[in-house]
């Protein structure tokens, strides 16, 4: 498990400090030794060494720390595409910003690996994926929308959101099933599957 910020970590008696991601690894790694299903709150607990009601000041429950720190992703991709110049083509935005979206240091490619793969395969995580890409298609429609000066909930921003949507988990879906795959495959999968936008 990685500690990240964990200033005290290895001193005599005091335990390593709590981050997001320190929970969220410990979690993955649950979750891939004893399955979703069967794994607890309570255990993730134990193995982040915090309490219950500490670990839900980090998280709502299970599903949420599956998804990691999605929503600040989503903020940070806000930020991406709002950089974007506006003489680059729609399409080819749309294409960086989901390459830059869904790129990670080489060293957590597996761990992304066995994330995704979860979030694909477990059937509640798949039902929370409804809230949680919700707000990802609301930053891709609002992106859209102020390209082509029309409301974010029409129909050209809102259907090319859920078509980025499609595309994104698509590649994933190719792209986990491919043991060998590296960061650079995922990305060429999400730039081939730009190709059908306008």
């Amino acid at each position: 498990m990685s500690e990240a910020g964990s200033d005290g970590a290895g001193v005599p008696g005091r335990r390593p400090s709590t981050t997001r991601a320190s929970i969220v690894d410990v979690a993955l790694d649950l979750f891939t030794r004893r399955g979703y299903d069967h794994t607890h709150i309570d255990q993730i607990a134990e193995a982040a060494h915090i309490s219950r009601r500490t670990l839900f000041r980090y998280f709502p429950g299970k599903a949420a720390i599956a998804w990691g720190e999605f929503d600040i992703q989503i903020e940070s991709m806000r930020r991406q595409l709002a950089e974007i110049p506006a003489t680059t083509p729609l399409r080819d935005a749309l294409a960086d910003a989901l390459v830059a979206f869904n790129s990670f240091p080489d060293s957590e490619t597996e761990v992304h690996r066995r994330r995704m793969s979860l979030l694909l395969s477990v059937d509640e995580l798949r039902a929370h994926s409804t809230l949680m890409y919700s707000d990802w298609c609301a930053a891709i429609a609002e992106f859209v929308a102020d390209r082509l000066g029309a409301p974010a909930d029409e129909l050209e921003p809102a259907a090319m959101a859920h078509a980025a949507l499609g595309i994104a988990l698509a590649s994933y879906r190719l792209w986990v099933a491919e043991p060998d795959a590296d960061q650079d495959r995922l990305h060429e999968l999400l730039r081939r599957g730009t190709r059908i936008l306008a």
